[in-house]
């Protein structure tokens, strides 16, 4: 999915560039083209575009207008004692602002390549405890949202049609999220659900389960299993950061070493994390970690994948 595939789906005039203007030196050439194309608003009810002059000469200039938001990113995870995935603008390589969602959430770009063509995207959540690795293009991230947007869902809406349409649909999804949340008997593999789904950006979902489907494919093949409550969140979740930990996609879940005892699913500060799959039932299955040197493996014999991220979700980092 492309640029094209936006302009089809909202039945807009394909964008073009001036005859000798340079487009895709600062920023993707396909996003500067979106800018062209599609007027400020909200696309598919969820995704909201920052708006800039094109062709655009300056990173600094374009993300001024998100720097407020990238100093809220780094006091929120100095204060949970958390690193940032991944540096921010304006360090070499850093993570840019291109639009943001309706639930608040944060839509960047991984720059980490030279070329601006391969730029791909970081979702993050509002509280930036949720960070998504999404191999996509701006242009294709749009189109997936409009192709998996709720039946009745306009896909493109102006500032002020969103207000008195979509926005309310939001509200409420929003308030059932927190009636979800605030369920003391709730349990974990369901509250990550919950807190995934509250994204609220249709297409991830359909791209975590696609990653899903193939990895379960392959693991038949090679009888490799995994805990269902591992499968239940990584069908929301297609890989990145949960709470300050780096989670694996599903289909990069390994064995560490030759002997199949420790399944390796995620990392944290140089430590393996995974679990001893000491039995055959991988619902028994317990989180371990090895660390960085190799030199020793702790078992958390009490804690799940899904106890373990809640837990660390909810501010505590202890590893025991």
């Amino acid at each position: 999915m492309n640029l094209h595939d936006v302009v089809r789906l909202l039945g807009l005039t394909a964008p073009t560039c001036a005859e000798g203007e340079a487009s895709g030196q600062v920023v993707p050439g396909d996003f500067e083209l979106l800018l062209r194309a599609v007027p400020a608003g909200v696309v598919a009810g969820s995704v909201i575009l920052n708006r800039a002059d094109v062709p655009v000469r300056s990173v600094k200039d374009f993300a001024a207008e998100a720097e407020l938001r990238l100093g809220d990113m780094r006091e929120a995870l100095t204060s949970r004692e958390q690193a940032l995935p991944a540096s921010l603008h304006p360090e070499p390589g850093g993570l840019v602002p291109w639009g943001r969602t309706a639930r608040d959430g944060v839509l960047l770009w991984d720059t980490a390549a030279p070329d601006t063509e391969e730029w791909t995207t970081v979702l993050a959540d509002k509280d930036f405890q949720l960070w998504l690795d999404l191999p996509f293009s701006a242009s294709e991230f749009v189109a997936r949202t409009l192709m998996a947007r709720e039946e009745g869902t306009p896909a493109f809406e102006s500032f002020e049609e969103y207000e008195s349409g979509s926005f309310w649909k939001v509200a409420d999804d929003m308030r059932a999220t927190a009636m979800a949340m605030a369920n003391r008997d709730v349990r974990a593999v369901d509250e990550l659900v919950t807190r995934l789904r509250a994204l609220g950006v249709p297409g991830v979902r359909e791209y975590a389960q696609e990653r899903v489907a193939r990895a379960l494919e392959a693991a038949r093949e090679s009888s490799l299993a995994y805990p269902e409550e591992y499968l239940a969140v990584m069908r929301e979740f297609p890989g990145g950061v949960i709470a300050g930990m780096k989670v694996f996609p599903v289909d990069r879940v390994g064995w560490l070493t030759e002997d199949p005892v420790f399944l390796q699913w995620g990392e944290l500060e140089g430590r393996a994390f995974g679990w001893l799959a000491l039995g055959g039932d991988p619902a028994e299955w317990r989180v371990a970690y090895v660390e960085p040197d190799g030199t020793s493996l702790t078992h958390l014999h009490d804690q799940t994948f899904a106890s373990f991220l809640r837990r660390r979700l909810r501010g505590n980092n202890s590893l025991f």
